[in-house]
Formats: C-alpha cells, sequence, structure tokens
C-alpha cells in the first residue's frame, strides 16, 4: 500500500517497493518504477529502493536494469537535468564497485564494448557540465525570443579572437 499511496514520500515508496521486491511480491517492476519517474522525484524514489534492495538491480536477470535505463533514456533534456541531482544522490548508495558491474550491465544490454569503469569517470564534473548545458539553453532560448537567433553555421567564430569581447 504504502509504494503505491501518493501520500507517502517518494524514498519511502521506493524503499517499500523495494522491501516487498525482497519479500517475493512478483509486481511489475516496469510498472512500478513508470509510475515514479517523475523527474523531481525519480531520484528520491530510487535512493528508497537502492536502500533495501541493491541486489534487484545488480541481478544480470533482473528487469530493473533494463527498465531504469530505458525511462533514463527517455528523458528530455530538460527533465534530466531535474533529475540529474537526485539521480547522481541516488546512486552513491552503490560502492564503485557495484556502480561498475551497472555500467557493464548497461553495456551488455546494448551489446557494446568497452571499459565500465572508463564509464563512471565523466573528464568533466557533471553537474557542473549540466548547469552549464542549462545555461545555454536559457540563452539560446532568449535570443530566440529577442529575434536574435543565429544557426550554428552564422556563429561568429572565437577562435582567432574574432566575434569576441
Amino acid at each position: 500500500r504504502v509504494a503505491a499511496g501518493s501520500g507517502a514520500p517518494p524514498d519511502l515508496r521506493g524503499a517499500a517497493f523495494g522491501l516487498a521486491r525482497v519479500l517475493g511480491d512478483a509486481s511489475d517492476p516496469a510498472r512500478a518504477m513508470r509510475g515514479a519517474a517523475v523527474p523531481a522525484t525519480f531520484g528520491d524514489w530510487l535512493a528508497g529502493l537502492f536502500a533495501l534492495a541493491r541486489q534487484e538491480v545488480l541481478d544480470p536477470g533482473a528487469a530493473l536494469l533494463g527498465v531504469l535505463d530505458e525511462l533514463v533514456g527517455g528523458l528530455s533534456e530538460e527533465d534530466f537535468l531535474i533529475a540529474l541531482p537526485a539521480l547522481r544522490q541516488a546512486f552513491e548508495f552503490f560502492p564503485p564497485r557495484e556502480r561498475a558491474a551497472i555500467a557493464q550491465g548497461l553495456l551488455d544490454r546494448r551489446d557494446l564494448r568497452g571499459s565500465a569503469r572508463a564509464l563512471l569517470r565523466a573528464p568533466e564534473a557533471p553537474l557542473l557540465t549540466a548547469e552549464a548545458l542549462a545555461l545555454d539553453a536559457r540563452v539560446d532560448k532568449a535570443l530566440a525570443a529577442a529575434g536574435l537567433a543565429a544557426d550554428a553555421g552564422s556563429r561568429p567564430s572565437t577562435e582567432s579572437g574574432e566575434g569576441t569581447s
């Protein structure tokens, strides 16, 4: 009841769902995750789930990782930026070895080869990158609203120092 109720906080709902899974409840994880995938609270729901049912995500035969990949991959850029801080916090429940196992599971799911550990090392600070992308989007929107937007081919070049102020 708690996992399905909208009155409980998202982390408590995720934890209740995780506890039910650990205790053998065979309810559809895809349906539960899709119901919880609101960008502003999805990371909180996952934090509750991961606190009680980490193994459910790590199990290669479980459907949770595939559904999670589908949901996060399906977020718009704006929704992803909203969800990102809480998603990062939720995945902090996993030690580095388990995060690497999740990354490897995602590579395997997509039939890709590569280093799972390399996926975990972002070249820049991820939150700084996300903030910069959000700022770029706001600037582009403001320029478009003012009728000043230029397409990518006609933007001034800053490589030679021209077009800079």
